[in-house]
């Protein structure tokens, strides 16, 4: 689900009305794009797929300092939001006629902290030709990873990748194509340039304060990483390549920056003394603007993580997310585990889960069509939420509803938008009593109302059906719905022997009344219960 960057009558990427239609001349196919909305800089990729792989046929990048826009109200300054918008024109119009799937656009830190964007963010959905998706740190970091494993190859050992974004710094550690740790510290080289060198001064205190933020950002981590350690050391982002550049114009051997190459560039910045005089060759008046914050985060980085050696690479996000649309089974194994991962942590109870799930699934194949909700990532997220509508009983029965809502709402599901995420803790807040739409908390329900709620009633109604938690199959129930209309038809006598369920149905017939919906429902041969 992207965001409200789509007719508020869905909630995908592959339904939005602004996405260009494909080319049918077999040539536009072949072409996927990957676009990073990132709080110093736009970029895009733009790739071929030949035999099954993906090769690199442009990029543009635009300098947008979308972080350096955003004021302490939380919204983004209208001269930025210009920036933007121009520069989300240009990416349009060269992602003009590629399939709606051969496309994902991702916003990062500044836009997860963006308030009331959403006007916005809809005018740069529509430069753009496609829908934006807001993914959470560990989301990004995740496709960083993966960006590096595409670029450099899988890792053979033990990989430690560190990339310095405008608003947020991602540290991850994996083996093979798998993470084993992620994290994303609150800390960028526009956030910190802004915060520390404000008017373009560079002073020894100012300095040392801005590497003890650092360090304290890095503090809590800094012993698990150090404890699993890693072979080799990868650095992405702008401000790591333009250190690595500076470096090599210096001597530097193959880009690597090193402890001793990082302490003379801090040297030569503090002699330098402002940012209006950096006169570095290979360092653009761009990327100047930011560069010194970048190199603060990275020497609290090599003194907290004891990095003895970092290797520059091109490849980030936007290569991460090129390489998943090719293999779109992997995102999908990676929602699977993160799924997973959940019902682990909050031992919940699996058999339960798993037929309220297949029920929801059930209901949703019989009157997709006739809601116009037939889209098979709405049909994943409702499995989804099916799974993990209990989860708030490890908190507590009383209202475990909304203790689900909130564990959803505030934590890090791998291989989900912070949108799609929403959705999910929306169902989990709304599957069980009264149906009532209110406060920010349902806010994504209230603006995707069309497509949202017809998954709500369907997963309430799969819940209600196995109330009993018996652990056996669903019955032969038909579903058929209309206009914000639906009846339940049970084969013959079976409503008259479960009493409960009768009782639990009519309340429920009351509650999707107060919604707006009608519930009939009865046993074949029998006249059917309607308020």
């Amino acid at each position: 689900m992207a965001h409200n960057r789509m007719n508020k009558e869905t909630l995908l990427p592959s339904q939005s009305t602004s996405s260009p239609q494909p080319v049918d001349d077999g040539m536009k196919t072949q072409y996927y794009a990957g676009v990073d909305l990132g709080s110093n800089s736009f970029h895009l990729v733009l790739a071929r797929r030949v035999n099954q792989q993906l090769q690199i046929v442009d990029r543009m990048r635009e300098m947008v300092r979308l972080g350096a826009g955003l004021r302490d109200d939380g919204r983004i300054d209208k001269e930025t939001q210009t920036r933007a918008l121009a520069a989300a024109v240009r990416f349009g119009d060269r992602l003009r006629g590629l399939p709606s799937d051969h496309v994902r656009v991702v916003g990062t830190y500044t836009l997860r902290r963006a308030r009331r964007a959403d006007k916005f963010l809809d005018r740069v959905a529509d430069a753009i030709g496609h829908p934006v998706e807001i993914i959470s740190g560990q989301e990004e970091a995740r496709l960083i990873y993966r960006g590096v494993g595409f670029t450099r190859g899988v890792a053979k050992s033990r990989r430690l990748v560190f990339d310095i974004g405008g608003g947020s710094t991602e540290l991850i550690l994996g083996e093979g194509p798998h993470p084993l740790a992620m994290e994303s510290l609150f800390m960028g080289c526009v956030s910190y340039s802004h915060r520390f060198f404000p008017n373009g001064r560079i002073t020894r205190k100012r300095w040392r304060q801005a590497e003890i933020a650092a360090r304290l950002e890095l503090q809590p981590v800094e012993s698990q990483f150090r404890g699993l350690g890693w072979q080799e050391a990868v650095g992405t982002s702008g401000s790591v390549r333009a250190m690595s550049n500076v470096l090599t114009e210096q001597g530097a051997e193959d880009g690597v920056i090193s402890p001793a190459g990082l302490a003379d560039l801090k040297q030569q910045l503090l002699d330098i003394g402002h940012i209006d005089r950096l006169s570095f060759p290979t360092l653009t008046s761009d990327r100047a603007a930011v560069f010194v914050g970048g190199v603060v985060i990275l020497c609290a980085a090599f003194e907290g993580l004891g990095i003895e050696r970092l290797i520059p690479c091109d490849g980030a996000l936007r290569e991460g997310l090129l390489d998943e649309m090719v293999g779109p089974e992997v995102r999908e194994d990676v929602r699977n585990q993160t799924v997973e991962s959940l019902l682990t942590l909050y031992h919940a109870d699996r058999l339960q889960a798993q037929q309220v799930g297949d029920t929801a699934i059930y209901f949703f194949d019989q009157v997709a069509a006739q809601w116009g909700i037939d889209d098979h990532e709405l049909r994943e997220l409702l499995a989804y939420s099916a799974q993990l509508h209990e989860i708030g009983l490890a908190v507590s029965h009383s209202g475990y509803h909304k203790h689900g809502h909130y564990l959803l709402s505030h934590g890090d599901l791998a291989g989900f938008s912070w949108e799609n995420q929403g959705l999910i803790a929306a169902l989990v807040r709304l599957h069980r009593r009264k149906l009532v739409l209110q406060g920010t908390a349902d806010q994504v329900v209230l603006e995707y109302s069309n497509a949202v709620l017809p998954l709500i009633v369907l997963l309430r109604l799969a819940v209600l059906m196995h109330r009993n938690r018996v652990h056996e199959a669903h019955p032969d129930v038909t579903l058929t719905a209309g206009d914000k209309k639906l009846h339940l038809q049970f084969p013959p006598r079976w409503l008259s022997e479960r009493p409960l369920m009768e009782a639990d149905l009519i309340q429920e017939a009351r509650y999707l009344r107060g919604s707006g919906y009608k519930l009939t429902f009865g046993s074949e041969g029998e006249t059917p219960f309607s308020l």
